[in-house]
């Protein structure tokens, strides 16, 4: 019995032991493994550039090309295109064409995008328009190009090097015609407002001219000596003497010859002498009451007539005709300051932007559903439509432009316009473009080269 215990307890501690022993390994390779990771990860490993080439990302560019369908969207989706570029292009070419109107089908389109790809090949980011072509009927071609010019924005710009974005403000109207530009001018009604008549905000005085005034023209200038016509001199008979000192009633003149004259001769040519010098006189005398009065009236001829000058008062913003009723835009997003009748302006909106800017919008015939103070819009949300209200002398939107509480010349203001490329940027990009046409033409002559089209 005392044996059977002794064996019984040895083979206990030669199970127990294996075990133990087992699980000693166990721990003591834990423990080598996580040392191994720790190590690896303060000193970097032997394969790390190969792991790290392996999950490498890389980018490439893809052209995708067709002929409109039904759809641009369907079209541009069938050649490959990813979603963010065909949004990007829509952006993009909707700043010259009417997608919806001017698009038409058989059109062709060419795009070129670059994608980001890990090493399997899935694409990963977001893809962006390098270039793009749209061949239409109607505008013919339109091209894009991505560029960045010295010190600005990566953006997308058409061939001209002019930006395919919109601009940051626009005109509120779709169809401009200007009646009244930006700066002095004289009031067009021309009279004082009656009691029935909004006369607005009275001008400011450091900006008008002082009252009307009339201006009289200077006297003619007395013309001078030479231009003077010469009196008329009475005729004088061929005589024959000599001029010697003699009576007065003979002045002074003693004929000599012929001797056979006698008294009564002589006393005849005195006569007519005499008679001949008051007649010259007394056409003189009838001349001249004649000469004057032929001055006078071309005098009166030749005068410009009285100017009169009516005061000039500064036009703070610009008149765009229009028929009563057409739509007005706002120009940019912004919150509507006031939207109510506001005396010579009639119904007046004004909305504040960004940046310290202000545009306001007079005479209108109505405001928009919603639009009243406080209410945030978005640029070319409608606001209004043009009317005659206020102190006004026919259907138009006068429109202003406020930079830090300071009216601009709303048509020339540099927000209005899209940027526009010169210089070294517009020759850098020239050949950017030139560059892309002609690996463009390679890559066709490679693809017919293998019987592609």
């Amino acid at each position: 019995m005392q044996r059977a215990s002794l064996a019984a307890a040895f083979a206990a501690s030669l199970f127990f032991g294996s075990m133990s022993a087992a699980v000693s390994a166990d721990n003591g390779n834990a423990n080598a493994e996580d040392a191994r990771v720790a190590e690896e990860r303060l000193l970097g490993s032997a394969d790390e550039d190969a792991r790290y080439l392996a999950c490498q990302p890389f980018t490439r560019q893809i052209a995708a090309g067709g002929v409109v369908g039904q759809s641009f969207d369907a079209s541009l989706a069938e050649a490959g295109v990813p979603a963010a570029a065909m949004l990007e292009v829509r952006r993009a070419l909707a700043t010259s064409i009417d997608l919806g109107r001017n698009l038409a089908a058989a059109d062709q389109f060419y795009v070129r995008y670059e994608q980001a790809f890990t090493a399997e090949g899935t694409p990963i980011g977001v893809s962006r328009v390098m270039w793009a072509e749209l061949r239409t009927k109607a505008k013919g071609t339109i091209a894009l190009h991505r560029f960045r010019p010295q010190g600005g924005v990566e953006r997308l710009w058409l061939a001209s090097g002019e930006a395919a974005t919109t601009p940051s403000m626009r005109l509120p109207l779709d169809v401009v015609t200007v009646s009244s530009g930006f700066g002095l001018r004289a009031d067009p009604l021309d009279k004082p407002a009656g009691p029935g008549l909004a006369m607005g905000p009275l001008p400011d005085p450091a900006k008008s001219v002082p009252a009307a005034y009339v201006e009289v023209p200077a006297p003619a200038p007395e013309p001078p000596a030479a231009a003077r016509p010469e009196p008329v001199k009475p005729a004088r008979r061929q005589m024959h003497g000599s001029f010697m000192p003699g009576p007065p009633g003979l002045g002074g003149f003693t004929m000599n010859s012929p001797p056979s004259l006698d008294g009564s001769d002589l006393q005849r040519i005195v006569a007519e002498r005499n008679a001949e010098a008051r007649r010259a006189a007394a056409a003189r005398a009838a001349d001249a009451p004649s000469d004057v009065a032929a001055q006078t009236q071309q005098a009166a001829v030749t005068a410009p007539a009285p100017r009169v000058v009516r005061p000039l008062f500064m036009h703070d913003g610009a008149d765009l005709v229009a028929p009563t009723g057409t739509p007005v835009y706002a120009a940019s997003d912004g919150i509507v300051i006031g939207a109510a009748p506001n005396g010579g302006y009639g119904n007046w909106i004004r909305i504040d932007h960004q940046g310290s800017l202000a545009t306001v919008y007079g005479h209108l015939s109505s405001f928009a559903p919603g639009i009243q103070e406080g209410a945030r819009v978005g640029q070319g949300e409608l606001i209004g439509f043009v009317g005659n209200t206020g102190r006004s002398t026919g259907a138009h939107l006068h429109f202003e432009i406020l930079s830090n509480g300071k009216a601009v010349d709303p048509l020339a203001y540099p927000e209005l316009k899209r940027a526009q490329l010169r210089g070294a940027d517009l020759e850098r990009f020239r050949k950017q473009v030139k560059n892309a046409l002609a690996e463009r033409e390679r890559e066709r002559a490679i693809t017919l080269a293998f019987g592609g089209f």
